[in-house]
């Protein structure tokens, strides 16, 4: 009999111990649902919530079993009603830090979004745990306003004599007639080993820089978008590479809804949902300067803006990396990035990602390279599957979505036309 009773005692202390630890993980989970306005699956809620009420009950009844005989557990025992007072202090806190931690430390706060806002494959993190004004008051506190600022074009691009540095012979070695020049990127992951390779399409007159468009891209269900060689061949483009994100459920849409505003020749072509990259627009104005700057499309028209998409992030803003200071691994994958440097050349940047040549660039790594070539506004645009350039409607990078090569349906793409 008194092993019968040890034994319950045993099951019952260890269940009791099990509750009171499991419990506030999910009373933390709950907090987040409650607070949290987006849209969250219906059946995870139901599952929380499900879990959190069996718990609860299961704790009730193993402290009922516990204290209902008194030959099992002594209640007036001085130590066991500090040791419950202790357990009960841990429970409580433990609700509190994870929903301090989670709320209301600026520091976690900023890393988590600013760390998985724009991945590919952590982005809910953020969009699950925070609702948009949260999200979007960090990533506007991130970055600097370029509403006033101006980029000085009163640099020579043509060769000289005495370089600064071999990143600047490889930009300004070239022939006058050049339109653009190819560099070969190669290099090592921030806080990792990992190997990446990619290529730098220069272009020594910003005014060629253009956005182009599949010919189905638009807002509407029958939307589709075309590859980055078939769009390139359609205008003529000497130079070709993927420009924004697009409405993709399941990752295998047609790619023909590109998100946020897209702006053709000073003219708005479409305007779907913003994505979560945690940007903004990203284009040229009509006197060729980048610019980098979350605004609403009326703002957007005042700035003169003559072509642009909406992504992100920002890397490079008025010549501050904000990724510097990143000497930890990331996420790495195949990227995207176009940037400008203080002399108006633009630089149009590709790493292939998860192949046996090239594991992937990540933010860090993308700013690193751009700050590198001397850009002084360097942005992050749609990686991935969609990460792709061509040069004469060929491509010259190895798109690739983690199985095979794929050459994937695009909704719009940046291009260089020929003067």
């Amino acid at each position: 009999m008194r092993y019968v009773k040890n034994k319950k005692v045993s099951i019952c202390k260890f269940f009791t111990i099990f509750f009171l630890f499991a419990i506030p993980f999910f009373i933390a989970i709950q907090v987040v649902i409650i607070n949290n306005k987006t849209k969250i699956n219906e059946d995870f809620k139901i599952t929380v919530l499900s879990l959190l009420i069996i718990l609860i009950v299961g704790l009730f009844v193993s402290l009922f079993l516990l204290i209902k005989d008194r030959r099992i557990i002594n209640v007036c025992n001085m130590q066991k009603k500090i040791g419950f007072l202790l357990i009960l202090f841990a429970y409580i806190l433990e609700i509190f830090g994870v929903v301090n931690l989670i709320y209301y430390n600026n520091d976690f706060k900023n890393w988590l979004i600013n760390s998985s806002i724009g991945s590919l494959n952590y982005k809910y993190v953020a969009t699950t745990i925070y609702d948009d004004t949260i999200i979007n008051n960090v990533v506007d506190n991130e970055f600097v306003d370029l509403s006033d600022d101006e980029i000085d074009f009163s640099l020579d691009s043509g060769n000289l004599e005495v370089y600064a540095n071999k990143y600047e012979e490889e930009i300004l070695n070239h022939d006058e007639d050049d339109i653009y020049k190819i560099i070969k990127i190669s290099g090592t992951t921030i806080g990792a080993d990992y190997h990446y390779e990619g290529y730098m399409a220069v272009i020594y007159d910003p005014s060629l820089v253009k956005i182009a468009k599949s010919s189905g891209a638009g807002t509407s269900d029958t939307s589709y978008g075309e590859t980055l060689s078939v769009i390139s061949r359609k205008n003529n483009a000497l130079i070709a590479m993927n420009a924004g994100g697009f409405y993709d459920p399941n990752w295998n849409s047609n790619g023909g809804i590109p998100h946020g505003p897209v702006f053709i020749d000073g003219i708005l072509d479409s305007n779907y949902a913003s994505g979560d990259s945690g940007g903004g627009i990203i284009g040229f104005d009509n006197n060729d300067r980048l610019i980098l700057k979350k605004m609403t499309v009326d703002e957007a028209y005042s700035r003169g803006i003559r072509d642009a998409i909406e992504w992100g992030p920002f890397l490079i803003v008025n010549g501050v990396n904000y990724y510097k200071d990143v000497n930890y691994y990331t996420w790495a994958c195949g990227r995207a990035a176009i940037g400008q440097r203080e002399d108006g050349i633009v630089l149009m940047l590709v790493i292939d990602g998860l192949q046996s040549h090239s594991k992937g660039a990540s933010y860090a790594d993308m700013a690193h390279i751009m700050e590198l070539y001397g850009a002084v506004n360097a942005a992050n645009l749609d990686g991935g599957t969609s990460t792709s350039m061509t040069v004469n409607h060929e491509y010259i990078n190895s798109p690739w979505n983690g199985y095979v090569p794929t050459y994937r349906w695009l909704p719009n793409a940046w291009i260089v036309v020929n003067k």
